[in-house]
């Protein structure tokens, strides 16, 4: 009888579910077409070839994670963006960026005279109303539900490659106000981004953005500010387009370890690693740099150096999210983090985002944080070693961080205190004064970054980098420009 009544029913819920889809799908669709007709027309809109459109502003390193320190009020370092250009190749679906970027802060690197040339597709090209609204309009799209936002209209579509996207559009202009989409994240698991549009003004009679804002869910933090001073639609030459990139944060990284004395190895994917230390029962790892990839690759290699005994603690220097992206990898494998005090908050922000869109292990295998603070002096021993954390003192990159030192064969441990190949040094004094004020006698230098040195090669490359920092201060000083860091305070 029940299976007799659900046949009788089931013609009835299907018609009911395909009338609700449609109706969805139309009242998405209205939405769209309402924001083309505001933009200028839909068939205006999908004749455009391209658009490029220049302007200028600012980035945030790092996403935020690479602030003085990670208390959300620290003060920001920023990136000025200069000579941007973006090429909306609309009728071949892609789109090249170029910029100059300059920081606002004391960098190692001088990157100030490149360009960047960066080719974008598929999502990544997105994150302007044009391009967003045609895809959304795409013949292969997927529209979804309309929602009510913030006095906006929230509009969900799939597009062919299956990324989700949500578009707000402002009811009473019908113009676009931001697009939403989610995206994987080493430090932060799954990140939301909203890119803002504001100020339309009519270029060719195609109404278009001279505001671009992006933001990110974390800590609701304004990631990149853009002012538009051109827009040119259907440019006749639009120059070469640059080759595809490789994937970044690939999943085939190789680790390689060298042994520095007993008990201690060097295990470092590329150039960016750091120390194996043995104790009677475990080991302990300086740093979790990177991603997922780089960290599992070295866990399991430093796992391999000593029958029985596997990883479970890891020192993580400061909270810069180059150097504990891979933060979320270890807790995944219930390492124990040891790091400054200061640092416990961001950590534990990081670690208890979810990630279900983009699952990393920490996702697949959810495991709390278990985190030992270091003040200023925290030592890690039993009878086969000793392991000193110590407060960095004097560094302006990075207020809240710590250092070890292995005693036994006075060895350094850092992250950002030295690399061989700088350009420039802005916190010399650091090494020195911490050093100095724990009263320490290092032989060796192990950083996260380059290749183990001598303690006196270390100290000599930071005087060559200082040398080179001051250079640059007198050279920008005789055209009148003065540089985030200039006059370098260094005092050996």
């Amino acid at each position: 009888m029940r299976m007799g009544l659900f046949a009788r029913l089931a013609p009835l819920l299907l018609s009911l579910a395909v009338g609700a889809a449609a109706a969805q799908d139309d009242a998405a669709r209205q939405v769209l077409q309402n924001a083309a007709e505001a933009m200028g027309g839909l068939q205006r809109l999908r004749s455009i070839d391209n658009v490029v459109l220049t302007g200028f502003g600012q980035s945030l390193n790092q996403q935020g994670g690479g602030n003085l320190t990670s208390n959300p009020r620290a003060p920001s370092k920023l990136q000025t963006i200069t000579d941007a250009e973006r090429v909306l190749d609309l009728r071949n679906g892609r789109a090249v960026y170029r910029s100059r970027v300059r920081t606002v802060f004391p960098f190692a690197a001088d990157r100030n005279s490149s360009r960047t040339n960066q080719l974008q597709t598929g999502l990544a090209m997105l994150d302007h109303p044009l391009p967003a609204l045609l895809a959304a309009l795409a013949p292969d799209t997927t529209l979804g539900a309309v929602r009510a936002e913030d006095n906006l209209l929230a509009v969900e579509f799939t597009i062919a490659a299956g990324d989700t996207l949500w578009l707000g559009v402002d009811p009473n202009t019908h113009l676009p106000a931001w697009l939403r989409w989610i995206a994987g994240d080493n430090a932060l698991g799954d990140v939301t981004h909203t890119a803002y549009f504001t100020g339309y003004l009519p270029f060719d009679d195609v109404w278009l953005p001279v505001g671009l804002v992006t933001a990110i869910d974390w800590r609701d933090t304004t990631v990149s500010e853009l002012h538009v001073d051109s827009y040119r639609i259907d440019v006749d030459d639009i120059g070469p387009m640059p080759e595809p990139g490789g994937a970044l944060g690939g999943g085939n990284a190789q680790a390689e370890a060298t042994q520095l004395a007993e008990g201690v190895w060097d295990v470092r994917v590329g150039g960016n690693g750091g120390a194996v230390i043995e104790f009677e029962d475990h080991l302990t790892m300086f740093e979790a740099y990177a991603s997922e990839a780089a960290t599992f690759a070295r866990l399991d290699l430093a796992n391999t150096l000593v029958p029985g005994k596997a990883v479970t603690e890891v020192i993580v220097s400061h909270h810069h999210f180059d150097h504990s992206g891979g933060l979320r990898a270890a807790v995944a494998r219930g390492l124990t983090v040891i790091s400054h005090r200061g640092n416990e908050q961001i950590f534990r922000e990081m670690v208890a985002r979810p990630a279900p869109n983009f699952p990393d292990a920490l996702a697949r295998n959810p495991r709390p944080l278990k985190f030992v603070p270091v003040d200023e002096h925290l030592i890690l021993q039993d009878a086969m070693a000793r392991v000193d954390v110590y407060h960095a003192v004097g560094h302006l990159h990075m207020a809240e961080a710590v250092f070890a030192y292995v005693p036994e064969h006075r060895m350094f441990l850092e992250g950002d205190f030295t690399t061989f190949n700088w350009d420039w040094h802005w916190w010399g004094d650091a090494y020195l004064d911490s050093v100095e004020r724990y009263g320490l006698e290092p032989a060796i230098n192990v950083p996260v970054h380059g290749i183990v040195t001598t303690f006196d090669e270390a100290v000599a490359s930071i005087q060559e980098q200082v040398a080179r920092a001051r250079q640059h201060c007198a050279e920008q000083a005789r055209v009148g420009v003065f540089p985030a860091g200039c006059p370098v305070r260094y005092s050996r």
